[in-house]
Protein backbone atom coordinates (compact mmCIF):
# COMPACT_ATOMS: atom_id res chain seq x y z
CA UNK A 1 0.00 0.00 0.00
CA UNK A 2 0.96 3.36 -0.99
CA UNK A 3 2.37 5.67 1.96
CA UNK A 4 0.44 8.90 2.98
CA UNK A 5 3.58 11.21 3.18
CA UNK A 6 2.52 14.88 4.10
CA UNK A 7 4.79 17.96 4.13
CA UNK A 8 3.38 20.44 6.25
CA UNK A 9 6.19 22.56 5.42
CA UNK A 10 6.97 23.87 1.71
CA UNK A 11 7.99 26.77 0.01
CA UNK A 12 7.56 27.86 -3.75
CA UNK A 13 8.40 31.46 -4.64
CA UNK A 14 5.00 32.39 -6.61
CA UNK A 15 5.89 33.78 -10.06
CA UNK A 16 3.83 36.84 -9.65
CA UNK A 17 6.24 38.08 -6.39
CA UNK A 18 9.70 37.17 -7.91
CA UNK A 19 8.79 39.34 -11.07
CA UNK A 20 8.46 42.08 -7.99
CA UNK A 21 11.67 41.59 -6.10
CA UNK A 22 13.20 41.25 -8.75
CA UNK A 23 11.96 44.93 -9.60
CA UNK A 24 12.40 46.31 -6.91
CA UNK A 25 15.78 45.02 -5.96
CA UNK A 26 15.75 42.83 -3.10
CA UNK A 27 15.71 39.69 -5.12
CA UNK A 28 19.24 37.78 -7.78
CA UNK A 29 19.12 35.24 -9.47
CA UNK A 30 21.99 35.50 -11.37
CA UNK A 31 23.81 32.80 -9.29
CA UNK A 32 20.74 30.44 -10.49
CA UNK A 33 19.18 30.23 -7.10
CA UNK A 34 17.00 33.21 -5.57
CA UNK A 35 19.47 35.46 -3.44
CA UNK A 36 17.15 37.98 -1.59
CA UNK A 37 18.53 40.84 0.48
CA UNK A 38 16.03 43.21 2.48
CA UNK A 39 17.39 45.52 4.84
CA UNK A 40 20.46 44.09 5.79
CA UNK A 41 19.00 40.32 5.65
CA UNK A 42 20.33 38.16 3.00
CA UNK A 43 18.24 34.84 2.38
CA UNK A 44 19.49 32.46 -0.19
CA UNK A 45 17.89 29.17 -1.41
CA UNK A 46 17.25 26.64 -3.63
CA UNK A 47 17.12 26.91 -7.77
CA UNK A 48 13.97 24.70 -7.27
CA UNK A 49 12.49 27.37 -5.28
CA UNK A 50 11.60 29.09 -8.62
CA UNK A 51 10.99 25.79 -11.17
CA UNK A 52 7.85 24.07 -10.24
CA UNK A 53 8.12 21.54 -12.76
CA UNK A 54 11.92 20.15 -11.18
CA UNK A 55 10.73 20.87 -7.66
CA UNK A 56 7.52 18.67 -8.06
CA UNK A 57 9.70 16.01 -9.36
CA UNK A 58 11.96 16.44 -6.91
CA UNK A 59 9.01 16.05 -4.12
CA UNK A 60 7.58 13.24 -6.08
CA UNK A 61 10.75 11.51 -6.50
CA UNK A 62 10.54 11.17 -2.08
CA UNK A 63 7.18 9.78 -2.26
CA UNK A 64 5.37 12.86 -1.19
CA UNK A 65 1.63 12.04 -1.36
CA UNK A 66 0.68 15.83 -0.25
CA UNK A 67 2.19 19.22 -0.16
CA UNK A 68 1.05 22.18 2.35
CA UNK A 69 2.32 25.21 0.31
CA UNK A 70 3.02 28.21 1.59
CA UNK A 71 5.34 31.24 1.59
CA UNK A 72 3.06 33.73 3.77
CA UNK A 73 6.57 35.44 5.11
CA UNK A 74 6.99 37.35 2.01
CA UNK A 75 3.01 39.74 3.01
CA UNK A 76 5.27 41.44 5.36
CA UNK A 77 7.74 42.44 2.45
CA UNK A 78 5.37 43.11 -0.18
CA UNK A 79 3.51 45.09 2.13
CA UNK A 80 6.21 47.46 2.48
CA UNK A 81 7.20 47.37 -0.94
CA UNK A 82 3.95 48.01 -2.73
CA UNK A 83 3.15 50.47 0.04
CA UNK A 84 -0.24 48.36 0.45
CA UNK A 85 -2.27 46.76 3.30
CA UNK A 86 -1.06 42.89 4.38
CA UNK A 87 -4.12 41.86 3.47
CA UNK A 88 -3.92 42.90 0.19
CA UNK A 89 -0.35 41.27 -0.27
CA UNK A 90 -1.84 38.53 1.63
CA UNK A 91 -4.52 38.11 -1.48
CA UNK A 92 -1.58 38.16 -3.90
CA UNK A 93 0.18 35.82 -2.47
CA UNK A 94 -3.02 33.37 -1.78
CA UNK A 95 -4.16 33.83 -5.75
CA UNK A 96 -0.49 33.04 -6.49
CA UNK A 97 -0.74 29.53 -4.46
CA UNK A 98 -3.88 28.98 -5.91
CA UNK A 99 -2.01 29.05 -9.59
CA UNK A 100 0.27 26.64 -8.64
CA UNK A 101 -2.09 24.01 -6.70
CA UNK A 102 -4.26 24.04 -10.01
CA UNK A 103 -1.49 22.53 -11.77
CA UNK A 104 -0.85 19.58 -8.84
CA UNK A 105 -4.11 19.61 -7.59
CA UNK A 106 -4.57 16.53 -5.80
CA UNK A 107 -1.27 16.77 -4.30
CA UNK A 108 -0.58 20.80 -3.72
CA UNK A 109 -2.76 21.91 -0.44
CA UNK A 110 -1.92 26.09 0.16
CA UNK A 111 -2.17 27.64 3.15
CA UNK A 112 -4.12 30.55 3.16
CA UNK A 113 -2.07 33.29 4.48
CA UNK A 114 -3.27 36.35 6.98
CA UNK A 115 -2.24 38.99 9.45
CA UNK A 116 -3.83 38.29 12.32
CA UNK A 117 -4.12 41.99 12.98
CA UNK A 118 -6.14 42.35 10.03
CA UNK A 119 -9.29 41.41 11.84
CA UNK A 120 -12.50 41.89 10.01
CA UNK A 121 -10.33 41.98 6.62
CA UNK A 122 -8.35 38.40 7.85
CA UNK A 123 -11.46 36.78 8.31
CA UNK A 124 -13.35 37.82 4.73
CA UNK A 125 -9.83 36.70 3.15
CA UNK A 126 -10.09 33.27 5.34
CA UNK A 127 -14.03 32.77 4.60
CA UNK A 128 -12.41 33.18 0.17
CA UNK A 129 -9.77 30.71 0.72
CA UNK A 130 -11.39 28.19 3.16
CA UNK A 131 -15.03 28.31 1.39
CA UNK A 132 -14.67 29.16 -1.79
CA UNK A 133 -10.89 27.80 -3.14
CA UNK A 134 -10.81 24.60 -1.21
CA UNK A 135 -7.66 25.59 1.25
CA UNK A 136 -7.35 23.59 4.39
CA UNK A 137 -5.56 25.53 6.82
CA UNK A 138 -4.27 29.11 7.67
CA UNK A 139 -0.32 30.31 7.78
CA UNK A 140 0.94 33.46 9.88
CA UNK A 141 3.78 34.94 10.92
CA UNK A 142 5.50 34.54 14.62
CA UNK A 143 4.96 38.39 14.65
CA UNK A 144 4.66 41.62 12.17
CA UNK A 145 6.17 44.76 10.85
CA UNK A 146 10.09 45.55 11.23
CA UNK A 147 10.78 48.89 13.63
CA UNK A 148 7.32 48.29 15.52
CA UNK A 149 6.98 44.78 15.54
CA UNK A 150 3.46 43.31 16.93
CA UNK A 151 2.91 39.89 18.22
CA UNK A 152 -0.31 37.99 17.90
CA UNK A 153 -1.40 37.21 21.62
CA UNK A 154 -2.93 40.79 21.68
CA UNK A 155 -6.43 41.96 22.13
CA UNK A 156 -6.39 43.32 18.30
CA UNK A 157 -6.10 39.12 17.05
CA UNK A 158 -9.33 38.18 19.22
CA UNK A 159 -11.34 38.33 16.04
CA UNK A 160 -8.97 36.02 13.95
CA UNK A 161 -8.25 33.62 16.97
CA UNK A 162 -12.30 33.37 17.28
CA UNK A 163 -12.71 32.35 14.22
CA UNK A 164 -9.86 29.83 13.69
CA UNK A 165 -10.77 28.44 16.77
CA UNK A 166 -14.96 28.54 16.02
CA UNK A 167 -14.02 27.08 12.65
CA UNK A 168 -11.32 24.36 14.23
CA UNK A 169 -9.07 25.80 11.75
CA UNK A 170 -5.33 24.56 11.95
CA UNK A 171 -2.71 27.90 12.20
CA UNK A 172 0.89 27.08 10.38
CA UNK A 173 3.33 29.15 12.63
CA UNK A 174 6.35 30.29 11.16
CA UNK A 175 8.70 32.80 11.63
CA UNK A 176 9.00 36.24 10.15
CA UNK A 177 11.54 37.47 7.73
CA UNK A 178 13.01 39.98 9.97
CA UNK A 179 13.06 38.41 13.23
CA UNK A 180 13.22 40.62 16.86
CA UNK A 181 16.84 41.80 16.91
CA UNK A 182 17.18 42.04 13.53
CA UNK A 183 19.46 44.35 13.34
CA UNK A 184 22.26 42.20 15.09
CA UNK A 185 21.61 39.48 12.47
CA UNK A 186 22.92 40.58 9.43
CA UNK A 187 25.57 38.26 9.33
CA UNK A 188 26.44 34.52 10.00
CA UNK A 189 23.04 33.44 8.79
CA UNK A 190 21.92 34.64 12.21
CA UNK A 191 18.61 35.99 11.09
CA UNK A 192 17.86 32.50 10.20
CA UNK A 193 19.48 30.13 12.67
CA UNK A 194 19.48 32.09 15.85
CA UNK A 195 16.57 34.71 15.51
CA UNK A 196 13.57 32.55 14.26
CA UNK A 197 14.41 29.82 16.69
CA UNK A 198 14.16 32.74 19.59
CA UNK A 199 11.27 34.43 17.96
CA UNK A 200 8.99 31.18 17.86
CA UNK A 201 9.79 30.49 21.23
CA UNK A 202 8.94 34.14 22.40
CA UNK A 203 5.75 33.77 19.97
CA UNK A 204 4.00 30.99 21.32
CA UNK A 205 5.35 31.35 24.90
CA UNK A 206 3.21 35.23 24.82
CA UNK A 207 0.26 33.38 23.80
CA UNK A 208 0.34 30.53 26.44
CA UNK A 209 0.98 33.02 29.41
CA UNK A 210 -1.55 35.23 28.16
CA UNK A 211 -3.97 33.13 28.06
CA UNK A 212 -5.01 33.07 24.48
CA UNK A 213 -5.77 29.37 24.55
CA UNK A 214 -7.87 29.47 27.91
CA UNK A 215 -10.34 32.16 25.85
CA UNK A 216 -9.97 29.83 22.50
CA UNK A 217 -9.75 26.19 23.80
CA UNK A 218 -10.02 24.77 20.72
CA UNK A 219 -6.98 26.36 18.89
CA UNK A 220 -4.97 24.41 16.99
CA UNK A 221 -1.27 25.87 16.31
CA UNK A 222 1.25 23.98 14.35
CA UNK A 223 4.94 25.28 14.74
CA UNK A 224 7.67 25.23 12.61
CA UNK A 225 11.59 24.06 13.06
CA UNK A 226 10.43 21.41 15.96
CA UNK A 227 9.24 24.64 17.92
CA UNK A 228 12.46 26.74 17.50
CA UNK A 229 13.91 27.40 20.55
CA UNK A 230 10.50 27.30 22.45
CA UNK A 231 11.63 23.47 23.77
CA UNK A 232 13.87 24.70 25.84
CA UNK A 233 12.20 27.56 26.75
CA UNK A 234 9.21 25.58 28.15
CA UNK A 235 10.87 23.60 31.58
CA UNK A 236 11.48 27.58 32.28
CA UNK A 237 7.90 28.21 31.76
CA UNK A 238 6.40 25.40 33.50
CA UNK A 239 9.21 26.58 36.39
CA UNK A 240 8.04 30.43 36.03
CA UNK A 241 3.93 29.31 36.51
CA UNK A 242 5.23 26.81 39.53
CA UNK A 243 7.01 29.56 41.25
CA UNK A 244 3.87 32.25 40.87
CA UNK A 245 4.09 36.18 40.51
CA UNK A 246 3.96 37.55 43.89
CA UNK A 247 5.37 41.04 43.90
CA UNK A 248 4.94 41.75 40.32
CA UNK A 249 2.64 44.37 38.32
CA UNK A 250 -0.60 42.82 37.33
CA UNK A 251 0.20 43.04 33.69
CA UNK A 252 3.42 41.00 34.49
CA UNK A 253 1.63 38.20 35.78
CA UNK A 254 1.30 35.38 33.33
CA UNK A 255 -2.58 35.14 32.58
CA UNK A 256 -2.51 31.22 31.91
CA UNK A 257 -4.63 29.00 34.15
CA UNK A 258 -3.31 25.91 33.30
CA UNK A 259 0.35 24.66 33.45
CA UNK A 260 1.99 25.31 30.13
CA UNK A 261 2.72 21.58 29.15
CA UNK A 262 -1.03 21.32 29.05
CA UNK A 263 -1.69 23.81 26.11
CA UNK A 264 1.62 22.32 24.59
CA UNK A 265 0.01 18.86 24.74
CA UNK A 266 -3.77 19.33 23.84
CA UNK A 267 -3.37 22.67 20.95
CA UNK A 268 0.22 22.51 19.56
CA UNK A 269 1.66 20.47 16.88
CA UNK A 270 5.47 20.76 15.52
CA UNK A 271 7.09 19.99 12.31
CA UNK A 272 10.28 18.00 12.32
CA UNK A 273 12.22 20.53 10.28
CA UNK A 274 15.35 20.90 11.84
CA UNK A 275 17.44 18.38 10.45
CA UNK A 276 18.20 16.45 13.51
CA UNK A 277 17.33 13.49 14.97
CA UNK A 278 17.84 14.08 18.68
CA UNK A 279 15.86 16.99 18.17
CA UNK A 280 12.84 15.23 16.77
CA UNK A 281 12.88 12.84 19.80
CA UNK A 282 13.02 15.53 22.22
CA UNK A 283 9.58 16.98 20.35
CA UNK A 284 8.52 13.68 20.80
CA UNK A 285 8.69 13.45 24.20
CA UNK A 286 7.22 16.98 25.15
CA UNK A 287 4.38 17.45 22.46
CA UNK A 288 3.45 13.50 21.88
CA UNK A 289 3.72 11.35 18.96
CA UNK A 290 0.43 12.30 17.52
CA UNK A 291 1.32 15.96 17.46
CA UNK A 292 4.39 15.77 15.19
CA UNK A 293 4.47 16.03 11.73
CA UNK A 294 7.06 15.96 8.44
CA UNK A 295 8.32 19.41 7.57
CA UNK A 296 11.07 19.77 5.10
CA UNK A 297 11.62 23.35 4.19
CA UNK A 298 12.39 22.59 0.86
CA UNK A 299 12.90 24.43 -1.33
CA UNK A 300 14.13 27.36 0.76
CA UNK A 301 16.47 24.56 2.32
CA UNK A 302 18.32 22.75 -0.52
CA UNK A 303 18.00 19.60 0.79
CA UNK A 304 15.72 17.05 -0.51
CA UNK A 305 12.44 15.74 1.11
CA UNK A 306 13.72 11.91 1.08
CA UNK A 307 16.62 12.79 3.31
CA UNK A 308 13.87 14.26 6.26
CA UNK A 309 11.91 11.04 5.37
CA UNK A 310 15.15 8.82 5.73
CA UNK A 311 15.37 10.82 9.27
CA UNK A 312 12.20 9.37 10.46
CA UNK A 313 11.69 5.96 9.23
CA UNK A 314 16.01 4.89 9.40
CA UNK A 315 17.27 7.03 13.17
CA UNK A 316 14.62 8.04 15.59
CA UNK A 317 13.81 3.90 16.49
CA UNK A 318 10.33 4.02 15.95
CA UNK A 319 7.62 1.18 14.88
CA UNK A 320 6.58 1.40 11.92
CA UNK A 321 2.95 2.84 13.08
CA UNK A 322 4.98 5.89 14.90
CA UNK A 323 6.39 6.43 11.59
CA UNK A 324 3.52 7.16 9.53
CA UNK A 325 1.42 8.56 12.09
CA UNK A 326 4.69 11.36 11.73
CA UNK A 327 5.21 10.76 7.82
CA UNK A 328 1.59 11.73 7.05
CA UNK A 329 -1.54 10.11 9.06
CA UNK A 330 -1.44 12.90 11.75
CA UNK A 331 -1.64 15.44 9.14
CA UNK A 332 -4.49 13.52 7.50
CA UNK A 333 -6.41 13.72 10.34
CA UNK A 334 -5.42 17.55 11.42
CA UNK A 335 -5.95 19.32 8.18
CA UNK A 336 -8.36 16.85 6.69
CA UNK A 337 -6.75 15.87 3.75
CA UNK A 338 -8.02 13.25 1.09
CA UNK A 339 -6.47 9.69 0.37
CA UNK A 340 -4.01 10.07 -2.63
CA UNK A 341 -4.49 8.96 -5.51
Amino acid sequence: MKKFIVDVQHHILPLEMVDIAKQAGILDTSLGIPVIRWKGITFSGSSDMINLSKHMKVSKAAGLTHIMLSFAMLTTIANELLNVPTYEAAKMHNDNMVKIRDQYPNMIFPYCAVNPHDGDEAIKEMERCIDQLGFKAVSIDTSYGTTNKVFNHTIETYKFWKYVNDKEIPVYVHPSFLCYGWEWMDRYKFEETVGRPAETALSVSLMILSGLFDMFPKLKIILAHMGGGFLMCLPRLQFGHKLGYEGFLDYQKGKNKKEPIEYVRQNIWADTMGFDPAGIKHAIEVFGIDHILLGTDYAAVPITPKEHIDIVCDQLGLSEDDQNKILGLNAKKLYNLPDSE
